[in-house]
């Protein structure tokens, strides 16, 4: 089977292995898949990338097709050889050098490394953002769900508190400072909790607003 003539049609698929391979490669630094697919410095990579294995596929069809189309067979051959492609470009790219007269002019690797170090920068970057931004808006839902249940809310975050590690002192400091904040600031208690909260345990904030919260509340309420 002659694969060259498909070769333009195979750009979308090297483009996908080319970014699921750059996702596992990143992901166990960042841990965000959101983040690093909003991260400009990234979608630059992955460009970059994908020419190369573009380039890898080219050279594997023109010069292994057919050694390894008799190993997996006609139906697994494309795949293959885009997978070996970014392989094979990922393992070139960080070993290429320019040199002049045994003088090394550019160390691509070192560039690359580099440029790689900087991506991971601007997602972790971004990643900080959108946490940020989620506990914001955690916050205020946890603030409206609670804004007639003050007091119920400040032995909430009393119970985290001691759940992590800080004494009853600290605990009664920590509300103290929140109450002389509201007053002075002129902002709700209830919101100054709620965003605290949000920002220490998003997963306890969430339970806390979740309908068996909101019932067993308003059952004891009404006991």
């Amino acid at each position: 089977m002659n694969y060259l003539p498909q070769i333009p049609f195979t750009i979308p698929e090297i483009a996908l292995v080319s970014l699921l391979y750059l996702l596992v490669d990143l992901y166990p630094q960042v841990k965000s898949f959101r983040a690093t697919l909003v991260t400009g410095s990234f979608l630059l990579l992955w460009v970059v990338f994908s020419i190369l294995t573009g380039i890898g596929y080219f050279f594997l069809m023109t010069t292994s097709v057919t050694n390894i189309q008799s190993l997996v067979g006609p139906v697994g051959t494309k795949l293959t050889v885009i997978v070996l492609a970014a392989l094979v470009g990922a393992t070139i790219l960080q070993s290429l050098s320019l040199k002049i007269s045994d003088v090394k002019i550019i160390n691509v690797e070192a560039l690359l490394n580099g440029y790689r170090a900087q991506v991971l920068a601007d997602i972790t970057r971004r990643n900080s953002q959108n946490e940020r931004l989620r506990a914001l808006h955690l916050g205020d839902r946890l603030a409206q769900s609670f804004r007639d249940r003050a007091a119920e809310l400040e032995g909430k975050y009393a119970q985290l508190l001691l759940s992590v590690g800080q004494t009853s002192d600290d605990v009664a400091r920590m509300i103290a400072v929140i109450n002389e904040e509201s007053s002075s600031l002129h902002i709700s208690k209830v919101e100054l909790i709620a965003g605290k909260i949000a920002r220490l345990d998003p997963a306890r904030a969430q339970h806390l607003l979740s309908p068996r919260s909101t019932l067993t509340a308003n059952s004891q309420n009404a006991g």
